[in-house]
């Protein structure tokens, strides 16, 4: 069986964008609560539990980072932000 070409790895979590070191290129998904980004980061993985999924608007609540390789090739970072609109958050944390 052949390996997917495109590796995601989880790298690291943060509530603050300054909380986290720069380390090259980066790709961020931003976009509505429950619009698909965890999803697509899935989806461009093959791996369905990478980044998680809920039906809830609103649970992915900090910065996720996640490494990006292409055929052994680093290119930098997936960046799965945290939705805005429809969760049900308290204001301070919106």
């Amino acid at each position: 069986m052949a390996t997917h070409p495109l590796q995601l790895r989880f790298v690291r979590s943060a509530v603050d964008v300054r909380d986290l070191p720069s380390e090259g290129p980066e790709v961020a998904f931003i976009g509505r609560s429950n619009v698909g980004k965890s999803s697509l980061i899935n989806a461009l993985a093959n791996h369905k539990a990478l980044a998680h999924v809920s039906n809830t608007p609103g649970r992915t609540q900090l910065i996720n980072q996640f490494r990006l390789k292409i055929k052994g090739v680093d290119h930098g970072l997936v960046i799965d932000l945290p939705g805005y609109g429809y969760a049900k958050v308290p204001e301070k944390i919106r």
